[in-house]
């Protein structure tokens, strides 16, 4: 199928615009840039287990809540499950590449702060470790879990929050092809 793009202007202006059916991994890209996110999580072992993430969202301000939607066969999730809490944080430009490669590898298999050299510090209430390098860092504890077909929403509730307004934020492009800032 042959996508095309209204690029007419006038036709905006009349409402005389048209759009196409488009398949869903289009649709995807057609979104972006998405906020990329890196969800931190303890494993069993008690090292931190990183998952690259752009499918999450603010869901109520008060209180402040947020969730995360996982593949149910993801390490994350169960760990999330298991221990109740998670943070999810919003890595910068200096770790992209890093932050990138957590998305192309197991937690199971691969020890990815190590790994990938990604630096951590304690989080102020929860166990899960924030990520030193990020715009903003949340600390999630779950609320809840609903199914969504081949993926699992947790949401929960933000019981802190940590930043640095001078960091440039990533955001996925391309079906998670690549990160970059936006400027």
């Amino acid at each position: 199928m042959t996508v095309s793009y209204c690029t007419d202007r006038s036709k905006f202006i009349t409402g005389e615009f048209e759009m196409n059916k488009i398949p869903h991994g289009q649709a995807q890209r057609l979104t972006a840039p998405c906020p990329f996110g890196l969800v931190s999580t303890v494993k069993d072992d008690g090292s931190t287990n990183l998952m690259a993430v752009s499918w999450w969202c603010f869901l109520s301000n008060h209180p402040p809540m947020l969730g995360v939607c996982l593949s149910k066969k993801g390490l994350s999730g169960s760990l999330i499950e298991k221990n109740g809490e998670f943070t999810l944080n919003i890595p910068g430009e200096s770790i992209k590449e890093a932050a990138l490669n957590c998305g192309r590898c197991s937690g199971r298999t691969v020890n990815k702060p190590v790994e990938f050299g990604i630096e951590l510090e304690d989080a102020e209430i929860v166990k899960a470790k924030l990520v030193s390098a990020s715009r903003v860092a949340f600390e999630c504890k779950l609320v809840s879990i609903n199914e969504a077909a081949d993926h699992v929403m947790y949401m929960a509730e933000i019981v802190a929050e940590h930043g640095d307004p001078e960091v440039n934020q990533l955001f996925a492009f391309d079906g998670y092809s690549r990160v970059d800032t936006v400027k």
